[in-house]
C-alpha cells in the first residue's frame, strides 16, 4: 500500500501514476474509436456531455446507503464516479462501463495535503460490483490532485486493489468535479478505468 507520508513522494506518484494509466487507457481508447464515423463521434460527444450532467445531478443521498456511512455522517463524504473500464482479454480491447460510490472521511488536514480514509464503497464495471472494504488517500492542495489506493473483494471472494489518480476543479457552492485514471486489479485481471466523479465537501 502507497504511504501518503510525504509530499514530495505523494506528488512523485501522482505524476508517474496518473502519466502511466493516463497513456493506456487514452491510447486504446483512441485506437477503439479511430475506425468510427463522424456522425457517431457526435453521438459519443453528446453522451459524454449527458453522463457528466447526470453525475452532477445525483441526489446526494444515493451514495449514503446503509454500507456507506458511519457513525460520524458529518465528517464523511461521499465521492461519486461514472466513466468507462477498459480490458485487454486474449490481446483484445474491451470497453464498458464502469463506476464508484465510496465513502471517505478526513483523518489530517492541513495547508499542504488533507489526508482521508476510504471507509467503505462499490465498485461496478458492466455487471459485476466490487466491495470496498478500506483504503486511504490524500489530497495535494496546490496541484488539486488527489491520490487513493483501497482494498476490497470480488463477487467470487478474490482480493481486490482499486488506484486512482486525479485532479479536482470547484463547480459550484460545496460541489467539486474531478477527473479520474486508475486501475481495478484482482487476482487474475487488470482493468483500467477513466471516470468523471463528483463530490460535496
Amino acid at each position: 500500500m502507497c504511504t501518503f507520508g510525504a509530499y514530495q513522494k505523494c506528488g512523485f506518484f501522482f505524476k508517474h501514476l496518473t502519466k502511466e494509466v493516463n497513456i493506456e487507457v487514452t491510447t486504446e481508447v483512441k485506437k477503439e474509436m479511430f475506425t468510427l464515423k463522424k456522425e457517431k463521434k457526435l453521438l459519443i460527444t453528446v453522451a459524454t456531455a449527458l453522463a457528466l450532467v447526470f453525475v452532477v445531478s445525483l441526489p446526494y443521498s444515493y451514495a449514503s446507503s446503509p454500507s456507506a456511512t458511519t457513525t460520524e455522517s458529518s465528517l464523511t463524504r461521499m465521492l461519486i464516479a461514472k466513466g468507462i473500464a477498459v480490458e485487454k482479454p486474449d490481446s483484445q480491447v474491451v470497453i464498458t462501463r464502469a463506476g464508484f460510490a465510496l465513502a471517505l472521511k478526513a483523518t489530517e488536514a492541513n495547508e499542504t495535503v488533507i489526508k482521508f480514509n476510504v471507509i467503505s464503497g462499490r465498485v461496478k464495471i458492466n455487471k459485476t460490483e466490487y466491495t470496498i472494504i478500506g483504503g486511504k488517500g490524500v489530497v495535494i492542495r496546490d496541484k488539486h490532485g488527489f491520490l487513493l489506493q483501497a482494498q476490497g473483494t470480488s463477487p467470487d471472494g478474490q482480493s481486490v486493489t482499486l488506484k486512482l489518480a486525479g485532479r479536482y476543479f470547484w463547480m459550484w457552492r460545496r460541489l467539486y468535479l474531478a477527473r479520474l485514471v486508475g486501475s481495478l486489479q484482482t487476482e487474475s485481471i487488470k482493468i483500467s478505468l477513466l471516470l468523471r466523479s463528483v463530490i460535496r465537501v
